[in-house]
C-alpha cells in the first residue's frame, strides 16, 4: 500500500520534499573551490501530483588569500519540468522506509552497465595501480595475466565476494572529519518534517538514516537500494544527486578491490 508507510506517516499530507546534496573538503587555507552542492525542491500541485519547483547548484570557494569564502548559486530553469505522478512519489518514499536485503549480486549486477577496458584503466590510474595492468617491464606472461584480469573484471568476476566485503553495517556509523559527501531528504507536511540522510563514504549511500520530527537524538536505519533506483525516475538526468545515487558508482570500488585482492 503506497499511501501509508512506516510509522504511520501519510504521503497524502506531504506538500514538499527538499533534497540537499553536498560534497566538500577542508580548504586548509588554500584558494579555489572546496565544495559543490545541489538543492532540488519537489512541490505538490493542486491535483495531487508533484513537480520540481526549484533546482539550484552551489559552489563554495576560498578567495586568493585562502581566508575569504564565497558561495555562488546558479538557478536552473525548470519551468518546463515534467509532472511527477503521486504514485512515483509514494513508491519512492515507501522504499526509503522499507528494509530490503538487496545489497546482493542478484539485485545489483543486472543493473550495472557494461564495464569497459578504458574504465578499468582510468580507475587504476586514478589510484596509482595502473602498473598492475600495463607496465614497460611486462614480459609475455605479465601481459597475458593482465589481459586475463581485464577480461574477468569486464564480466564482474568475483562481484558476489566484493559485495559481501563492502556491505555497510547497520550497527556502526563512520565519522569523517575533514570531508563531507552526503544527501539530506526532507519530507515536509503541515505538522512535522522527517529527514533521511545518506552518507556516500559508504557504498551507494547505505544505510539510509531516518530522523522523525528532526529529532537527531533518535534515529532508525534501513538498507534498500530500491530507494536509489526509484529516485532516478524522479530526478533530472545528469543532476548531482542522481549521479550520487547511481548504482554504477560501485564499479570504481569493485575495480580497486579486484586489483588489490585478486591480482
Amino acid at each position: 500500500m503506497y499511501g501509508q508507510f512506516a510509522l504511520g506517516q501519510s504521503t497524502d499530507s506531504i506538500y514538499k520534499i527538499i533534497l540537499r546534496y553536498g560534497k566538500s573538503h577542508n580548504s586548509w587555507g588554500n584558494p579555489g573551490i572546496y565544495g559543490r552542492g545541489e538543492e532540488i525542491v519537489i512541490s505538490k500541485k493542486s491535483n495531487g501530483s508533484f513537480i520540481i519547483s526549484r533546482h539550484i547548484l552551489i559552489t563554495a570557494s576560498a578567495g586568493n588569500d585562502g581566508k575569504t569564502f564565497h558561495k555562488d548559486t546558479i538557478l536552473i530553469n525548470r519551468q518546463a519540468s515534467e509532472t511527477i505522478s503521486k504514485e512515483k512519489i509514494n513508491y519512492w518514499l515507501t522504499q526509503l522506509n522499507t528494509n530490503e536485503e538487496n545489497f546482493t549480486l542478484s539485485y545489483i549486477k543486472p543493473q550495472l552497465k557494461k564495464l569497459t577496458k578504458n574504465e578499468i584503466f582510468k580507475v587504476a590510474k586514478k589510484y596509482n595501480e595502473l602498473w598492475m595492468l600495463d607496465d614497460t617491464d611486462f614480459d609475455k606472461e605479465d601481459k597475458a595475466n593482465s589481459k586475463k584480469a581485464i577480461k574477468k573484471m569486464k564480466r564482474y568476476y568475483g562481484l558476489d565476494s566484493f559485495l559481501i566485503y563492502k556491505r555497510p553495517t547497520i550497527e556502526d556509523d563512520r565519522v569523517v572529519t575533514d570531508n563531507y559527501n552526503g544527501l539530506i531528504i526532507s519530507t515536509i507536511n503541515n505538522s512535522d518534517t522527517t529527514e533521511y540522510r545518506c552518507q556516500f563514504f559508504e557504498p551507494l549511500g547505505q544505510p539510509i538514516i531516518r530522523y522523525n520530527n528532526r529529532n537527531y537524538t533518535k534515529s532508525s536505519k534501513v538498507f534498500n537500494l530500491k530507494a536509489n533506483v526509484s529516485a532516478h525516475t524522479l530526478l533530472p538526468k545528469g543532476s548531482m544527486i542522481s549521479k550520487a545515487l547511481d548504482l554504477n558508482n560501485i564499479k570504481e570500488d569493485y575495480i580497486i578491490w579486484y586489483l588489490k585482492m585478486r591480482m
